[in-house]
């Protein structure tokens, strides 16, 4: 089971952040009962960084990204504002969402100039793009979304 938070998903503001990022990364902060300064000190980043993030008025990098979804921000609500239940794949459906997930994630190293993505790049790509195509494997989520439209407008993908 899924919950859309926001109809939108691939609205954004001027500078690029998604409709509602701010709110849902404080809720995923309170949610796992850290302060502004822990979650900062976790990402690696200062205090200030972390109130421009959740205040909607910096765009956050994809290492900060990567280093929240290791202390279990869940990405998928906080970039998409879907929180994808727990569902298990046949091993069949695994290998078509992974498949598909490396898929993207090359599109993604193509459309850099080097033709790279940094290993946070790939991991965040990679958590992303994985609940998101679980879900649609699943028919609960619309096939129709281009994950990498979000990507590539919200973010870019350089890491």
């Amino acid at each position: 089971m899924y919950t859309v938070h926001n109809m939108n998903i691939q609205t954004s503001t001027s500078s690029g952040i998604p409709d509602g990022f701010g709110q849902r990364l404080r809720e995923e902060r309170k949610r796992l009962g850290l302060s502004q300064q822990q979650l900062a000190e976790i990402a690696g980043c200062q205090r200030l960084a972390q109130l421009q993030y959740e205040n909607d008025s910096s765009v956050p990098t994809i290492r900060y990204l990567n280093a929240i979804a290791v202390a279990g921000v869940d990405l998928s609500y906080l970039v998409l504002g879907i929180r994808f239940g727990n569902t298990s794949l046949s091993s069949e459906q695994l290998q078509r969402v992974e498949d598909k997930v490396f898929e993207l994630i090359e599109e993604c190293a193509k459309s850099q100039p080097d033709g790279k993505l940094s290993p946070d790049s790939h991991k965040m790509l990679f958590k992303l793009f994985r609940g998101y195509l679980t879900q649609v494997e699943l028919g609960q989520l619309p096939a129709e979304f281009d994950p990498l439209a979000l990507i590539s407008n919200q973010f870019g993908v350089a890491g």
